[in-house]
């Protein structure tokens, strides 16, 4: 991905960085069939699915930093289903057959990548256990119910509201009254499953090339620091929340920064009160962004939304740890697991994640300069960049596969609006969340009015 200020050697306090393998290549080829700007899961799926279609095809991946610098290694590790538009948006768009189809190649994603990562052996805390939202006062009850009720409209019936007792079997999470449960979301080790696909990019012939930043990208070519070229056929733009420092697509993302902790290994007296054997994955109900999961070492890694939008879309090492954020989600993990209190906090971290103005993730290509872009997945992105991945291998090599039509291919958000708009936009609205779930915890009645101001806005 395009670089931040911090360097490699400065990698934010990550649980998962201790994992991350170092990756040299000094690759000097000029040229390329297909160039990949961004070494993150968008970029890595990309090159493997193009390699495994047409092994002859040339394939570049060029990374500001090292492969998982960005968003790909500092996720809370879920590889889920979530598509950030919801079914009813995706139908009033798209039409309900495709906006069922979208959901349907998400579902399958999530088992095509346990499939992919058994096959091939690779290492990263995989944990197929689904993903379970909870409800800790009426106002989650009734906004989960609601939900469910939209996925069973469109045919999902796997999708489930369980009680407070099959809740509390799963997870025992403090004021639970019970929760919306899906199958279709695993746990996983973030980095480790980058170093898998650098392994098996580099085996099927893909050149990945480090510390090497792309500052223009045009028709047939690429630009680094410093001036060098390379030239290739096709070039694919998977840089995700550093989209904005390339001048040409300023406005095409937000970058917005999401927050994790992790405590320490937690004692078996601490699990047999807390449960939580299945590594199910784990929300509240509130309007800001929760996420946890159970890591395959007994800790709880467990991550929300964080500090407001800076400034010009500015990407800074200095962001990528907030106190005030991270004392919040802290408290946050405490509510929902009292057991968690004595334990110790032993990494905090962050990273930019990317969102488009409609919120709405793409695949895009046009024929004519031979450039694809993907991305936009705004924190949903671990299952999601591997059927981006497909759908633009799949579009460059003019696949006859039916997820080409899928609606998100060809699907143009607009531009976020120039500064200072911006800044005082998406400033604003990032209060009403908060400010919904105060009022949600106080009269324990869904903050309608509010969430549909964010909504309309949004």
């Amino acid at each position: 991905m395009m670089t931040s200020e911090r360097s490699t050697d400065d990698w934010p306090s990550s649980l998962w960085a201790l994992e991350r393998q170092r990756f040299d290549d000094d690759d000097q080829r000029f040229s390329t069939e297909v160039v990949v700007v961004g070494g993150g899961y968008s970029g890595l799926w990309t090159s493997i699915h193009l390699k495994l279609a047409d092994p002859a095809r040339s394939v570049m991946v060029l990374d500001a930093n090292e492969p998982g610098f960005g968003a790909s290694g500092r996720n809370g590790g879920w590889c889920s289903a979530l598509f950030p538009v919801d079914l009813d948006h995706l139908a009033q768009l798209h039409g309900v057959d495709q906006a069922r189809r979208m959901q349907a190649a998400m579902n399958n994603t999530v088992a095509d990548i346990g499939e992919f990562i058994t096959r091939h052996r690779i290492d990263c805390d995989w944990a197929l256990g689904g993903t379970l939202t909870v409800a800790t006062n009426p106002a989650h009850e009734n906004r989960l119910h609601d939900q469910v009720a939209m996925f069973h409209r469109y045919g999902f019936e796997e999708v489930a509201y369980l009680s407070a007792a099959k809740t509390t079997d799963l997870v025992n999470i403090h004021h639970s009254r019970g929760g919306l449960f899906s199958p279709h979301c695993a746990a996983l080790h973030p980095i480790k499953l980058v170093n898998g696909l650098v392994q098996i990019a580099t085996s099927l012939g893909v050149k990945i090339v480090s510390n090497a930043r792309v500052t223009t990208i045009e028709p047939g070519s690429i630009t680094l620091v410093g001036g060098r070229r390379v030239a290739a056929d096709w070039v694919v733009r998977a840089t995700e929340g550093f989209t904005p420092q390339l001048k040409q697509d300023h406005r095409a993302v937000l970058p917005l920064w999401s927050y994790m902790v992790a405590t320490e290994p937690l004692s078996e007296d601490v699990w047999s009160e807390i449960r939580w054997e299945s590594r199910v994955t784990v929300a509240d109900g509130r309007n800001m962004v929760t996420y946890a999961q159970r890591t395959a070492d007994n800790r709880i890694a467990f991550g929300g939304r964080g500090i407001g939008y800076p400034f010009g879309s500015r990407i800074s090492s200095n962001l990528d740890v907030s106190p005030r954020v991270h004392r919040q989600i802290i408290n946050t993990m405490h509510e929902m697991f009292p057991a968690t209190r004595p334990a110790r906090i032993t990494h905090c971290w962050g990273g930019a994640l990317a969102v488009p103005r409609d919120w709405h993730p793409s695949v895009t290509i046009d024929h004519q300069r031979q450039l694809v872009t993907l991305g936009g997945y705004s924190g949903d992105g671990v299952a999601a960049s591997h059927l981006a991945g497909r759908s633009a291998a799949a579009l460059i090599t003019s696949s006859d596969d039916d997820i080409t039509s899928l609606p998100w291919v060809n699907h143009h958000s607009p531009k976020w609006e120039p500064e200072p708009f911006r800044w005082l936009g998406v400033n604003a609205l990032s209060r009403l969340p908060e400010l919904a779930d105060r009022i949600e915890r106080r009269t324990q009645k869904p903050a309608r009015r509010i969430n549909a101001i964010f909504d309309r806005l949004a």
